[in-house]
């Protein structure tokens, strides 16, 4: 089988289950966090996330930060394909969520807190892509602000703040800090960041 055809049959399979058919239903005009979901269906915390993982593998739903919380939104593009199209190959298949990524989120991320610093390399990263994303592109952050943020997280909010800079997904600069993608680009030492502005032009 294709990985096209793969992609699409995950569609149904998403769609075949009554609870995750509410839960786009719920979540089809207003994101609603988990716990939220969870109590609106009357239904354990475990077994919503497990549904909402089926649901955005298949790429029927997104999810934004928000706080203490990921809200889940229906993902209107995705479900506006027909019937038909999904069957004839026609159109874009939706874009799955990273199923490792998700599964990494579940296990360490928990009403909204992380449990705890995961030790293995490839889950911390996981973690700490998820948590970059409190921050805005395009703004700074005193470290007071970051840990503040940090700490609505886990209370080891120096080892966070410190993670993230050596990912490289936060710069820092006098005590300065602001998300990686705009403005400058961190450059790793060996010891720490330094971060320097992009050429003029006519310098490159």
């Amino acid at each position: 089988m294709s990985a096209d055809l793969a992609a699409r049959a995950a569609v149904f399979r998403a769609l075949s289950h009554p609870a995750r058919l509410a839960l786009l239903r719920l979540a089809w005009t207003e994101p609603l966090s988990g716990e939220t979901l969870a109590r609106l269906m009357n239904l354990a915390p475990a077994t919503v996330s497990h549904h909402l993982a089926q649901l955005a593998e298949a790429g029927l739903t997104t999810v934004r930060p928000d706080g203490h919380h990921r809200l889940v939104v229906a993902n209107h593009a995705a479900l506006g394909v027909t019937l038909a199209a999904l069957i004839r190959g026609e159109g874009t298949t939706p874009a799955a969520e990273d199923p490792y990524r998700a599964r990494v989120l579940r296990a360490f991320m928990q009403g909204g807190r992380l449990t705890r610093i995961p030790a293995q390399r490839k889950k911390r990263d996981v973690i700490l892509q998820e948590l970059a994303s409190l921050f805005e592109p395009g703004r700074t952050y005193t470290e007071r602000e970051v840990s503040d943020r940090l700490a609505e997280y886990h209370p080891d909010f120096f080892t966070l703040r410190r993670e993230l800079v050596g990912l490289g997904l936060l710069a820092r600069e006098n005590s300065i800090y602001w998300r990686v993608g705009e403005g400058r680009t961190p450059q790793r030492t060996d010891d720490h960041i330094l971060t320097v502005p992009p050429p003029a032009p006519g310098d490159a």
